[in-house]
């Protein structure tokens, strides 16, 4: 049916109403959406109008089929993620130039037995700890928060300059020649802490991608742990490789 100028077409309704009740958990992340069926006699529209109202739902990131599931909510908030296309390992240790790092502190600390298990060092031991967040130049919330361990003596490197915002891994290779022998990643999907929820402008809870990063030198030491902390829908992992 053809709407008068000026007019929300009914799609667009339907997925405003979809998206505002996703936002508010119902359903939460996880669960099943209604089946097409269900929302033509829900909102009494055709099933063609429900396709086009769940079209903009799954462009925004907040729905996806599941094999076995049918529909199910994948996300609470409209996608805004900085896409990161990875076409090798050694792009994965860093961050692209279209990025940059703020400092919001750095601070010596002393390995507690968790930090040491997260550091993979001994109790005790001397680090120094930069507490940063990682943002593009279009969008004012962050895409990650970051805690970042460097051993002492190549912890001046966070006083150097750093206009372009590089990672602590290429300030170090650049200015003490040192260069990772071995690198470690780890990812798993977490929460949003307390106390990362400001710096992130994120609710605490909402769901978040946790990359960990360790780097050993030549001798086989661990100099440099990267912690980051990505909010749902502002940081994608897109990983291309291709066999030769």
């Amino acid at each position: 049916m053809a709407t008068s100028a000026g007019a929300v077409p009914r799609y667009a309704e339907i997925a405003a109403t979809l998206r505002a009740e996703i936002d508010a958990g119902h359903p939460a992340p996880g669960a099943r959406l209604s089946t097409e069926h269900e929302l033509c006699a829900r909102f009494g529209a055709s099933r063609f109008t429900i396709r086009q109202a769940l079209a903009g739902l799954r462009e925004d990131g907040l729905i996806a089929a599941r094999a076995g599931a049918g529909t199910v909510v994948v996300a609470s908030r409209r996608r805004e993620a900085f896409v990161h296309t990875l076409a090798s390992v050694e792009e994965l240790l860093h961050y692209p130039a279209e990025t940059f790092r703020r400092t919001l502190r750095i601070d010596p600390v002393t390995a507690s037995p968790e930090l040491a298990h997260l550091l993979t060092c001994p109790v005790g031991q001397s680090w120094v700890r930069l507490k940063a967040v990682r943002q593009t130049r279009v969008a004012q919330a962050p895409i990650a928060y970051f805690d970042i361990y460097v051993r002492p003596e190549h912890a001046a490197v966070l006083d150097l300059p750093n206009p372009d915002g590089a990672p602590v891994i290429r300030q170090i290779e650049q200015a003490l020649g040192l260069r990772a022998a071995h690198a470690q990643i780890e990812i798993f999907v977490g929460r949003i802490t307390d106390d990362l929820a400001e710096p992130l402008m994120a609710q605490p809870g909402d769901p978040a991608l946790i990359i960990v990063r360790r780097y050993r030198g030549p001798d086989g030491g661990v100099y440099l742990v990267t912690y980051s902390v990505h909010p749902e829908n502002r940081f994608t992992l897109n990983i291309e490789f291709e066999r030769r």
